[in-house]
C-alpha cells in the first residue's frame, strides 16, 4: 500500500515537472516566433519604405495621386474605428478634430516655417487636446446622445474657425507647402495601423472592446469607464488631427466648408462598409470608398443608381461590413501547460468573535423616485461565510447588489467593505477592492471568445503601462504570457479550456454560468456575489451548480452572498439566511429558523413548505 502511494507520488512529481518543461517550451517558442516576426517586420518595413520613396517614379501620377488620398482616409477611418468600432461609441465630430489638425499644421508651416513633422505633430496633439476637452463632458452620453453632442462639437469648431481672421476666416488660408507626399501618408498610415493594432490587443484595449460589448458588466469586472472611453477618444482624435495635417499640405489651401458635417459622414462610411472593429476592413473600405467615385466616372449618369445597388446589396449579403469584426491575421496566445497555483486554504465561516467583517451594511435605504424599494437595510457578512439572500420578487434583493457594487447609489446609510466606505465608490473601484458580482441575466461579453471573456478580467500586480502596450515593450511580452496562462488555467477548473476559442453567446446556458463565474474569480474577489444562478436550469444542473459553488467558496476562501428562489439549493449551501419583503429584512438566521420563521412563510415560503 505505501510502494503504491510512493509510485503514484513520483508519477504526479513527473508529470508536474513535465508540465512545467512543456509550458515552459511554449513560451520560448512563442517568444522566439515574436523575435522573428518582429525582424521579418523590420526588414519588410525597410524594403517597404525604400518602395514608397520612389513611388513617385514607378506609379502613374493620376493613381499616385488616389492612392495618397486611399492613405489619409486610413488614417481618418483606423482612427475612427477606435473610437466607434472598438470603443462603441457613436461620435460625429471626426472632421471637427481634422479640422484643429489641418489648421495648426498648415499655420505652423506657412506662418512660423516649423518642420512638416513638427507641424504634424502639432496638430495632432491640438486635435488630442480638442478629443480631451469635448471627451470628459461629452463621454458620459452614450448612443443618440453622445452622436448629437460630437457633432455639435464638430460644428462649433468649423463656426470658430470661420472667425478667426489669422488663418484667413471664411475667406481659408491659401500657400501651404506642399509637403504631403505618398511615403508621407503611408508611413503614418502605417504607424496609424500599429497603434491601434497594438492598442486593441493589450489589456487597455480588451477594456475597450468589453464597454463595447456590456458597459455595465465592464464596470463591474474594474475596468474604468469613463477613463477608457476618453483614452480612446483622444487617441482617435490625434491620428485624425495628424491627416488633417496631411491633408492640408496636400491640396495647400484649406478653407472651414471642407471639414463640414459630410466629411465626418465619409469616415463614418469607411468604418461601416470595412466593419465596426476590423482595422482589415476599414483599410480595404478607404481603398474602395477612394477608388469607386473615379472607377464610376464613365457611368456619370448611372453613378447613383449603381452606389444604391450596391449599399443594397452589402444590407443583404454583408450586414456588418466586409470584415465584420475579423482581421487578416491571428494572436499567438503564448499558452504553457503550467497547472494552476494552488488557492488560499479554505476556512471555516468567522463568528461574531473573529476578524472584522468583510461585509457591512449600516441601515442602507434606496429610493426610486417616491418608491422606497429598500429600506433601512442591515447586514454583515464576515471572512468564509457563505449567506443567502432570499424574498419575493421585488423585494429589492437585486437592488442591494448594486447598492453593494456601485451600481446604483444608497439614498442613505452606509456601506463598509473591508473597513472602507464605499458608499459612493465607483463599480471599477469597488471590483479593485475585491468585490465581484454576477449577473441574474448572464451578462458575458458575447461577440468575443470564451478566452477572451476571461482575459479581460486579469490584471498584473503592477499591470503594463500604455506606452508598453503601443511600443510592445517592457513588461507587456511577460505580462500577456501571464495573463493568457492563468486565464487557461481557470477555463480548464471550470471545463471550459476546449471551449477556449468558441465565441461566448454560443455557449450553452449552463457554460455559460459556468464562464460568468469564472471571469469573476478572475479579478480575485474576496466577496462574491451570486444573483439567482439557478435561474432556468433543470434538476441535474442545479445540482451540479450546488457542488460548483460549494467548491468556489472552500477552493478559493471566499465570502459569497447568494440570491436564489430554489429553496431547496439554499437550504443546503447557505450557513446564514436573510429574508427581504418589500425592501425590509424580516428574518436573520440559520436554514432550520428560516424555515420555521412565521413571517417568512406567510411573506414568501408558504404553509406547504413547513
Amino acid at each position: 500500500m505505501a510502494e503504491a502511494k510512493m509510485t503514484e507520488a513520483k508519477t504526479t512529481k513527473s508529470k508536474k515537472a513535465d508540465a512545467k518543461r512543456t509550458g515552459a517550451k511554449a513560451i520560448d517558442s512563442t517568444r522566439f516566433a515574436r523575435a522573428a516576426v518582429t525582424l521579418g517586420g523590420l526588414a519588410a518595413g525597410y524594403f517597404l519604405v525604400m518602395g514608397l520613396h520612389r513611388a513617385d517614379i514607378l506609379i502613374n501620377d493620376y493613381y499616385l495621386q488616389i492612392l495618397i488620398w486611399v492613405g489619409i482616409n486610413v488614417i481618418m477611418g483606423v482612427s475612427l474605428n477606435l473610437i466607434n468600432g472598438f470603443t462603441g461609441q457613436f461620435s460625429l465630430g471626426h472632421a471637427g478634430f481634422m479640422a484643429i489638425g489641418a489648421y495648426v499644421a498648415a499655420s505652423m508651416t506657412k506662418l512660423m516655417g516649423m518642420p512638416f513633422a513638427l507641424a504634424l505633430l502639432a496638430g495632432g496633439i491640438a486635435a488630442a487636446a480638442g478629443g480631451l476637452v469635448v471627451g470628459i463632458p461629452t463621454l458620459r452620453l452614450a448612443g443618440d446622445y453622445l452622436a448629437i453632442a460630437t457633432l455639435g462639437f464638430g460644428e462649433i469648431i468649423r463656426v470658430i474657425i470661420l472667425n478667426l481672421d489669422v488663418v484667413g476666416g471664411p475667406r481659408g488660408l491659401p500657400g501651404i507647402p506642399a509637403h504631403t507626399t505618398f511615403l508621407w501618408v503611408y508611413v503614418i498610415a502605417a504607424a496609424t495601423v500599429v497603434v491601434v493594432r497594438n492598442l486593441i490587443w493589450s489589456r487597455q484595449g480588451r477594456a475597450l472592446v468589453a464597454i463595447r460589448e456590456d458597459e455595465t458588466a465592464a464596470e463591474t469586472m474594474g475596468v474604468d469607464t469613463t477613463r477608457s472611453k476618453i483614452m480612446a477618444f483622444v487617441v482617435g482624435a490625434f491620428f485624425a488631427g495628424v491627416a488633417g495635417g496631411l491633408y492640408a499640405h496636400k491640396i495647400t489651401f484649406i478653407d472651414p466648408s471642407q471639414f463640414d458635417f459630410m466629411k465626418s459622414i465619409e469616415a463614418l462610411v469607411i468604418i461601416v462598409l470595412g466593419g465596426l472593429g476590423s482595422i482589415t476592413g476599414t483599410v480595404m473600405a478607404a481603398f474602395v470608398v477612394t477608388f469607386l467615385p473615379e472607377i464610376l466616372r464613365v457611368f456619370a449618369d448611372y453613378r447613383m443608381i449603381i452606389y444604391s445597388l450596391m449599399l443594397i446589396l452589402m444590407m443583404l449579403y454583408r450586414p456588418r461590413g466586409l470584415m465584420g469584426t475579423a482581421e487578416f491575421s491571428f494572436r499567438q496566445l503564448g499558452l504553457g501547460d503550467r497547472r494552476p497555483a494552488p488557492g488560499r486554504g479554505g476556512q471555516t465561516a468567522g463568528t461574531s468573535d473573529g476578524p472584522p467583517p468583510v461585509l457591512e451594511v449600516r441601515r442602507v435605504s434606496m429610493d426610486f423616485g417616491g418608491l422606497r424599494a429598500v429600506s433601512d437595510f442591515s447586514m454583515t457578512l464576515r471572512q468564509g461565510e457563505l449567506v443567502g439572500l432570499i424574498g419575493p420578487n421585488g423585494a429589492g434583493k437585486t437592488t442591494v447588489f448594486n447598492m453593494l457594487t456601485g451600481l446604483a447609489e444608497a439614498t442613505s446609510g452606509r456601506i463598509y467593505f473591508m473597513g472602507e466606505d464605499v458608499t459612493r465608490r465607483k463599480p471599477s473601484e469597488i471590483n479593485y477592492m475585491g468585490v465581484a458580482r454576477t449577473f441574474q441575466n448572464i451578462r458575458l461579453f458575447t461577440n468575443l471568445s470564451v478566452l477572451d471573456n476571461v482575459r479581460i478580467a486579469f490584471r498584473g500586480e503592477r499591470p503594463y503601462s500604455m506606452t508598453e502596450a503601443l511600443l510592445r515593450a517592457g513588461r507587456y511580452s511577460t505580462q500577456e504570457d501571464q495573463i493568457c496562462r492563468k486565464s487557461m488555467e481557470f477555463l480548464r477548473l471550470f471545463g471550459l479550456e476546449d471551449r477556449a476559442s468558441e465565441i461566448a453567446g454560443k455557449l450553452p446556458y449552463g457554460a455559460q454560468r459556468r464562464l460568468e463565474m469564472a471571469r469573476a474569480l478572475a479579478t480575485k474577489p474576496r466577496l462574491l456575489l451570486l444573483d439567482e444562478p439557478a435561474a432556468g436550469m433543470n434538476p441535474q444542473e442545479t445540482q451540479e451548480l450546488l457542488e460548483l459553488i460549494r467548491w468556489i467558496h472552500e477552493r478559493f476562501d471566499l465570502t459569497v452572498l447568494l440570491i436564489e428562489h430554489d429553496m431547496n439549493l439554499v437550504m443546503k449551501l447557505c450557513q446564514r439566511i436573510i429574508v427581504l419583503d418589500y425592501g425590509v429584512t424580516i428574518a436573520d438566521g440559520g436554514p432550520v429558523e428560516i424555515v420555521k420563521n412565521r413571517r417568512v412563510i406567510e411573506a414568501y415560503l408558504g404553509e406547504e413548505a413547513v
